[in-house]
């Protein structure tokens, strides 16, 4: 269930996905910092843009966040500072 609002959670998975790093176990995905919000993060979580790495403090954005950030990043007209 959401808590936190909608403009909250893109914001913060926008700025996870630009402060994130290469996830060298899996390439498809990105190593990010859980120092947001604890309740915006669990809503993510929810509908599996995040996950969290077995309570180690970087989390893993997949795929399908990796892919909402950049929509969030394109639809604030920003461009996405990644190769």
């Amino acid at each position: 269930m959401d808590r936190t609002p909608k403009q909250v959670q893109d914001l913060t998975l926008a700025l996870l996905y630009l402060t994130s790093l290469e996830d060298h176990d899996d390439p498809a995905s990105r190593r990010c910092w859980k120092g947001y919000d604890f309740q915006t993060l669990a809503d993510l979580q929810a509908q599996g843009l995040v996950e969290d790495t077995q309570g180690r403090i970087p989390l893993r954005l997949p795929p399908q966040g990796i892919a909402q950030a950049k929509a969030v990043l394109q639809a604030l007209g920003l461009e996405d500072p990644r190769p």
